[in-house]
């Protein structure tokens, strides 16, 4: 069980870091470049951290609920609300200030920005681990 939840969690990291430097990196060509903030380097940290995370939160929830699916949909659960949640989180922090002239003249956008970046891990997460856990 732990092997098929640990390659569904590799699979979900490449997948979310796909997805969050593909959207980062079209974001600043076409508006304004944040990276001073969220860079690349940074966005690969914090998404090998989660989904580290996922795989042991996932294959600990399936233990302690005997029934598999409810351990799952236990999991999806609480990781959709916590995705939601610092949704949250993002509105209530102030606003960074950036060194770049133009990304301070943007600081409207920058939660715009970040916001989506917050969902990559968990929608990567729902789509890549059905694939490895189908018997």
């Amino acid at each position: 069980m732990f092997k098929k939840i640990f390659f569904a969690g590799c699979a979900s990291f490449v997948l979310a870091m796909l997805a969050g430097l593909t959207y980062s990196s079209v974001y600043f060509s076409m508006l304004v470049d944040f990276s001073e903030m969220v860079n690349f380097q940074t966005i690969l940290t914090y998404y090998a951290m989660l989904s580290a995370g996922f795989i042991l939160v996932n294959y600990g929830a399936n233990r302690l609920v005997k029934n598999v699916r409810t351990g799952d949909f236990l999991f999806n659960l609480v990781l959709s609300g916590v995705s939601f949640a610092a949704v949250f989180m993002v509105l209530k922090m102030e606003d960074p200030i950036f060194k770049n002239e133009d990304a301070q003249l943007m600081i409207d956008y920058y939660k715009g920005f970040f916001m989506p970046l917050l969902f990559f891990p968990a929608l990567s997460w729902m789509t890549m681990k059905p694939l490895f856990t189908l018997n």
